[in-house]
């Protein structure tokens, strides 16, 4: 079946005996492309008959499909012309893992973090409208992205707007951990009234005088009650937003979910369709463990022998370890408990952690509101999510100087998620905010004590940034360490190069460690990035004729930058500092080791430069 698709609308001439066939060789593709390359499978394999459905339901050549969060579109990649490059997805020069505007015109709007779909799409349709042109809007969001204020923001525009966009409600009960949280929570106030306490009761007394006690009849009324109390509850919220509201419907019936969706076409004004899947579907290790499968390493990956612990891991531990000793600390998480190493905190310390759900701005206040009242709140965030909630962790935090710490997890480059998932940006935006530390641990023994002295001693905001690789194990190294875990530390690593130093944090550091042993020169690890040491740093450097610092973040507001424009103050001019960081505009496609070369930033890389005397 997928032979006769080439281009986007060839799919309506599938047959509908066929389309269980289609939908099983489009299943068959995502398992062998995605268990190879890496991404994400078992949300995709939740929408393979949604996805077709909307297909043959839509004309994409003048209708528009946003999905939010854009990592179950791989399907709808599939459909418009771009199965035969499905397994150069992730990789350099091969498509995006994300809707990507500049790759397709099929993908209607990049989308690579949540709750922004609505937003866009009410934007769209009204450009549209302006211009005359006819065309739907259709809207594909889970519901762990509903949790997302944005989400709301767009709803309550949306009846006002004289909008007619179809929103599409995937349902599978997941985000990427569980999600937290329910909309069936709107019928608390039901639940509490005296009139439906006091019915409940009389009913349960009734049936209990019938024969064998009526057990099997309150199973019955018990499991339909739940039903039409989640129908009823989630039709009453957003028809009292004057979104009229449709389903729910099953997910994994494709000649349903068309008819459906050809009667919604028809429907006037802002209206949510519901639909229940399953995330996983048609895999069985996938469907058993979503979350597992949710994100999944290449081949090539897991292959990989793994002999250290992760940063991601140690921190976890060190969390675990510095809550044993302090009642007051609490952990925050937006919906990434695993990714972020928090399962055993999350166990142990069940009153004390808290995962808001996708949610970025909320955890970052809501940790404000723990902290005004003398808890002590980490709040571990990925990076690449932490900018959505820039306002708040300058105007809640740190223009009020409240000690919260924030664990910035997956800093720096990361692999295959393209533009939307990298963490070069963390130090530029933080470092631009007033009461604010930013830390990068560069071992085993800094990951600990990076999160205690933020803690402890040091006042206002801390930020912790550390990617999610292994950690480098140091013994054997020799350092000049300071007892201050602040300090900068010199390796001496004999070699020719003794006029010329790497300065490297982070991931960096190991990367540095490597060059140096192709081409002998000095490494100089910093821990301690922003408030940025000048005088302390140059103490050192001043003993070389040549400094490079690498970074795998942006130039603006990077440590070179930094370094650079103090030394330009000071009018030093004996010491050549070259910074080499990520570059303007550059792909971010591939495996880590990939983006770093792209950017001058693999060991290779490095030794050469060093080598080359006139750099």
């Amino acid at each position: 079946m997928l032979d006769r698709i080439r281009v986007s609308g060839d799919i309506k001439g599938i047959e509908k005996e066929n389309i269980a066939a289609l939908c099983q060789e489009i299943r068959d593709m995502l398992v062998n492309v995605v268990t190879v390359n890496g991404g994400h499978l078992a949300s995709n394999l939740g929408v393979v008959e949604l996805t077709v459905a909307l297909h043959r339901c839509f004309d994409l050549e003048k209708d528009a499909i946003i999905f939010d969060v854009g990592h179950q579109s791989y399907v709808h990649k599939i459909l418009t012309g771009r199965k035969d490059l499905m397994i150069t997805m992730g990789k350099p020069g091969g498509l995006n893992c994300f809707p990507d505007e500049a790759e397709s015109r099929y993908d209607a709007f990049n989308t690579g973090h949540a709750s922004t779909s609505i937003s866009a799409a009410l934007g769209m349709e009204k450009a549209g409208k302006l211009k005359g042109l006819d065309g739907a809007t259709v809207v594909v969001i889970g519901d762990g992205a509903l949790a997302g204020g944005m989400v709301y923001e767009a709803l309550n525009n949306a009846a006002d707007d004289d909008s007619d966009i179809l929103i599409i409600l995937n349902d599978n009960e997941m985000s990427i951990s569980k999600n937290v949280g329910a909309m069936s929570r709107y019928l608390s106030k039901l639940r509490l009234k005296r009139s439906y306490i006091e019915t409940n009761t009389n009913v349960k007394n009734f049936v209990s005088k019938l024969p064998g006690g009526g057990k099997g009849l309150i199973r019955f009324v018990q499991k339909t009650k739940r039903s039409l109390k989640s129908f009823v509850g989630q039709k009453m919220f957003f028809e009292d937003l004057d979104i009229k509201y449709l389903g729910p419907v099953d997910g994994h019936d494709e000649q349903e979910l068309e008819d459906i969706l050809n009667r919604a076409k028809n429907v006037k004004g802002p209206k949510l369709l519901h639909v229940i899947t399953t995330k996983g579907k048609g895999y069985i290790k996938a469907e058993n463990d979503p979350v597992m499968f949710h994100g999944i390493k290449s081949s090539a990956s897991l292959g990989m022998h793994k002999t250290n612990p992760t940063y991601t891991e140690e921190a976890g531990k060190a969390l675990i370890r510095i809550a044993g000793k302090d009642n007051n600390l609490v952990c925050v998480c937006p919906a990434m408990t695993e990714g972020s190493g928090l399962q055993e905190f999350s166990r142990i310390y069940k009153n004390r952690y808290f995962d808001v759900g996708i949610t970025e701005q909320h955890a970052i206040t809501f940790a404000a509101g723990l902290a005004k009242n003398g808890i002590k709140p980490v709040t571990v965030i990925y990076s690449s999510f932490l900018q959505r909630a820039y306002d708040q962790i300058l105007h809640d935090v740190c223009l009020t100087g409240k000690k919260v710490v924030i664990c910035v997890d997956k800093a720096g480059v990361n692999e295959r998620y393209g533009k939307t998932h990298q963490g070069i940006y963390d130090l530029s935006f933080l470092s631009s905010m007033p009461n604010m530390t930013i830390l990068a641990p560069g071992s085993k023994e800094d990951v600990y004590e990076s999160i205690h002295c933020a803690l402890y001693d040091i006042s206002g905001c801390v930020a912790i940034r550390y990617p999610s690789d292994e950690i480098m194990d140091f013994t054997g190294y020799s350092g000049s360490e300071d007892d201050n875990i602040l300090a900068p530390v010199e390796y001496n690593i004999s070699g020719e190069k003794k006029d010329t130093a790497i300065l490297a944090y982070g991931r960096m550091l190991t990367i540095a460690m490597n060059a140096s042993a192709k081409c002998g020169c000095a490494v100089i690890k910093i821990r301690k990035l922003y408030p940025l040491d000048h005088e302390r740093l140059y103490g050192i450097l001043k003993n070389y004729r040549r400094v490079f610092c690498t970074e795998d973040v942006i130039y603006n507001g990077s440590v070179t930058q930094n370094m650079e424009s103090w030394m330009y103050r000071q009018n030093i001019k004996n010491l050549i500092f070259k910074g080499i960081n990520i570059k303007e505009n550059a792909s971010m496609q591939g495996s880590v080791d990939e983006i770093l070369s792209e950017n001058g930033l693999s060991a290779d890389n490095l030794a050469d430069m060093i080598n080359d005397d006139k750099a």
